[in-house]
């Protein structure tokens, strides 16, 4: 059974005081403050800049430093939901400048968590309407370590917002971490340079403003580890630079023309060690660029690539001593010698993903719990799975999927499949099928009668035919540590009285146990 709701600690039932004390107090001056402004504009913008700054220091001076981040996020979390029920009590009776005035109010509570205190922020987590009070606020929060812009304004606009990401990030001596998709600049790069010596990570992906131009002033930044530049108009010769001048670099993100990039460099520049990057993702690769990524980039950890004609021996990888993450897309498993790259490499790796992966059959799940036994990410994402293939009869040496503790299997397979992956993973926390697996009651019964899962957390399976509350009640008996179970509405076998039921239990008797539906991309 679920273990119960537990009792939160004192120190989060005072966080989320603190963020519903500030609601009230928004609440609180909502009404006299709208009163003011209809009558005097600028003493009521003066009047809630002085609640506001006295919000401000009632938060600096009594929650401690190392709780300001969280804080901030109770904080915004309330103010979010008022501005949400401020939204719904709107109706056409009501009058549109009151409701201006309060959601006025309201938004401008967001500036009360800004501060010097501040260490990390994503942007994106929260709605447009409250994003605007970051980005004119962004010259205050100088304690910033983690800085996530999103996508920013995905390429629509730069010219208003850049002016204030450069003023603010010109005011973060301990960034660590810029991250601002779509709409960079080279002169938003080129003040973070200058101005974050501590930078360890960049991602300024599908900004087509980052040019060569802004990659010199980097070398200042000497301890950057990442640097995401996919779909930017950076150069091979720019990226060339990039891996020569900085020889922390450990990862450069996406990028398809890498192995045309290690060819400029092998025939333009004076190429000394090999690079110390560790991972590694193209969708363009040749074998040739195979054996130059091996011979110049021998410490890799984690590789994704695919396999097309262009690449005739994948074995090549297995030179990777250090390779622990792989990931393949296209090709067939046994033609392109999947098998014995994993037969020979296949001992540290800890993750392994194929998608589009034809000639999966047991005897390749086989293989991969036997030359793989360290695996704890398993992914299998609509490759073509074949039933009716000979299995070759074997004393398995190695426990079938000891360590695995991720599940993702997004293909159309058949019950033996399922059985044998499910069957032995005894430490699995998460299992993800897709709709088309055909898993049922009677293979789930079979599954756990074999292995209870003692340590699954999540459960998500998108749909089924033939699942039902017998399926439901079999986890509900079997896995103590389950706490979330989705996608029940897309079980045919359970109708809506028998979901409201068992959502009353759960309610009834405390378990802990979300079951509310999500987004699922499989």
């Amino acid at each position: 059974m679920p273990k119960k709701h537990q009792i939160a600690s004192l120190e989060e039932l005072a966080l989320r005081s603190v963020g519903q004390f500030v609601t009230d107090v928004g609440r609180h001056i909502m009404q006299p403050i709208c009163i003011m402004s209809s009558t005097d504009p600028a003493h009521g913008i003066a009047t809630l800049n002085s609640w506001l700054e006295w919000i401000k220091l009632q938060l600096v001076s009594n929650v401690p430093w190392y709780l300001y981040d969280r804080m901030s996020v109770e904080v915004l979390k309330s103010i979010l939901n008022l501005i949400t029920k401020i939204k719904n009590s709107c109706n056409q009776y009501y009058r549109i400048t009151s409701y201006l005035s309060e959601l006025n109010v309201v938004v401008n509570l967001t500036e009360v968590v800004i501060h010097s205190n501040l260490k990390t922020i994503e942007f994106s987590v929260w709605p447009k309407i409250m994003r605007h009070i970051f980005y004119k606020n962004l010259h205050v929060m100088t304690g910033l370590e983690i800085l996530d812009l999103g996508s920013g304004s995905a390429g629509w606009k730069t010219s208003g917002i850049e002016k204030m990401i450069i003023q603010g990030v010109s005011a973060m001596p301990n960034l660590t971490s810029f991250t601002l998709c779509f709409d960079c600049t080279n002169s938003i790069v080129t003040a973070v340079a200058q101005n974050c010596p501590k930078l360890q990570k960049l991602d300024v992906t599908a900004s087509r403003s980052v040019t060569d131009r802004c990659l010199t002033i980097l070398q200042k930044c000497w301890q950057l580890r990442e640097i995401q530049l996919f779909r930017t108009s950076v150069s091979r010769a720019g990226y060339a630079e990039l891996l020569l001048e900085h020889p922390n670099l450990e990862n450069i993100g996406r990028c398809d023309e890498f192995g045309y990039i290690l060819e400029y460099i092998r025939n333009t520049s004076t190429y000394k060690k090999p690079f110390n990057l560790k991972i590694f993702e193209s969708r363009d690769v040749t074998t040739e660029h195979l054996h130059l990524l091996v011979e110049m980039c021998p410490n890799l950890t984690k590789v994704s690539i695919v396999l097309d004609e262009s690449i005739n021996d994948l074995l090549i990888l297995s030179r990777l001593n250090n390779l622990t993450e792989l990931k393949l897309l296209c090709g067939d498993f046994f033609t392109d010698r999947m098998k014995e790259l994993l037969e020979t490499r296949g001992a540290k790796i800890t993750s392994l993903h194929l998608e589009h992966v034809n000639e999966i059959d047991l005897n390749a799940l086989i293989y991969i719990s036997q030359f793989c036994p360290m695996l704890k990410h398993l992914v299998l994402y609509n490759c073509e799975f074949d039933e009716h293939a000979a299995i070759v009869s074997a004393k398995l040496f190695v426990p079938p999927f000891k360590y695995l503790e991720r599940i993702k299997c997004v293909a159309d397979c058949a019950h033996l499949h399922l059985e044998f992956l499910l069957s032995h993973c005894v430490n699995i926390k998460f299992i993800q099928l897709g709709s088309s697996t055909g898993i049922g009651d009677d293979t789930m019964a079979r599954v756990l009668s074999k292995n209870p899962m003692n340590k699954l957390e999540e459960l998500k399976i998108l749909y089924s035919d033939d699942l039902s509350m017998k399926t439901v009640r079999l986890l509900m008996q079997n896995c103590d540590n389950l706490r979330r179970l989705s996608e029940l509405e897309s079980w045919q076998g359970i109708s809506l009285a028998e979901l409201n039921v068992f959502q009353s239990e759960l309610r009834i008797n405390n378990i802990d146990l979300d079951i509310s539906p999500t987004l699922s991309l499989a």
